[in-house]
């Protein structure tokens, strides 16, 4: 049975269920297709590799675990996935939407961050910064603030008119930790825990979602520190260029796409970047969500 869903501008046919992703029209042609099939444990030549996954131009291996498998991506159209017996399914849709996705829109010329996005009166905001300071509790309290949810953890980057930079619209959920959703009134009655961070759970969010994308007018990286105040601080030159590269996510290979090239200049040249820290105690979430509006 195929499954048919859509995200980040893109069609899925998918061999299994994937429920949060939203679903595309019957008649909607695929740009990526799921196929079961054998995988290679190993690539033949990577160019960058971690714990779990290879890369080399065009082809991206990941080896999710004995629970699920492993995942074959090639050249951003062809995902094989070859699962292990008795694979957890719930699983398998995680890391398909994590590190496969990510390879994915990478080999199709778009640029991922990892970073959460919001679009504003003023344009998109994408939130990255270092795990624990607070890019999910900040991302609902702008969501109350009337501001539409774009992605939570993937942000995905095209080049848009008069070469702007656009933020396309993801999946229609994010997540909270337990204490920021009793903050915000968010009950958490039934729903599921992040399989990452035990600590978070996953909020759905299609009535918050944007709908087309959005451009971006702010790139804020999120960290803390032992001060009493909220400080903003604009990056230039190569501290912006490093404070950029420290929000992509996965590597990106001079040799698979020459499109996100553009982008990450695009990004360093057009879009503000601000370094955001807040004090490691007794902070406000309001304090940093009206610094970034204000930015």
């Amino acid at each position: 049975m195929i499954h048919a869903h859509t995200a980040y501008g893109l069609t899925f046919h998918l061999s299994f269920p994937c429920p949060i992703l939203p679903l595309a029209t019957a008649d909607a042609k695929p740009d990526v297709t799921v196929v079961e099939g054998p995988v290679p444990r190993q690539l033949a030549a990577p160019v960058a590799q971690d714990q779990n996954w290879q890369a080399e131009p065009g082809r991206f291996l990941f080896r999710a675990g004995r629970h699920v498998g492993r995942f074959l991506v090639e050249r951003g159209r062809k995902i094989t996935l070859e699962r292990n017996p008795g694979a957890d399914e719930e699983a398998l849709g995680f890391h398909f939407l994590d590190s496969v996705l990510a390879a994915a829109l990478r080999q199709n010329g778009l640029l991922v961050l990892h970073a959460n996005s919001i679009a504003t009166q003023r344009g998109a905001l994408a939130v990255s910064g270092e795990s624990g300071a607070g890019k999910s509790t900040t991302t609902a309290a702008l969501l109350r603030r009337g501001c539409a949810l774009l992605a939570d953890d993937l942000t995905v980057l095209r080049a848009g008119p008069e070469g702007r930079v656009e933020v396309l619209p993801g999946m229609p959920q994010f997540c909270l930790c337990e204490d920021a959703a009793g903050r915000f009134g968010q009950d958490i009655t039934g729903l599921s825990r992040h399989r990452r961070s035990s600590k978070k759970f996953i909020v759905p969010a299609r009535a918050a979602m944007a709908n087309s994308p959005v451009s971006l007018h702010a790139l804020y990286l999120l960290r803390t520190y032992p001060g009493h105040d909220v400080r903003v601080r604009r990056l230039r030159g190569a501290e912006k260029f490093d404070a950029v590269q420290e929000a992509i996510y996965g590597p990106v290979l001079p040799q698979e796409h020459p499109a996100q090239f553009s982008l990450l200049a695009a990004l360093t040249q057009l879009v503000a970047v601000f370094r955001l820290e807040r004090p490691e105690q007794r902070w406000t979430v309001e304090a940093v969500a009206e610094a970034m509006l204000g930015g």
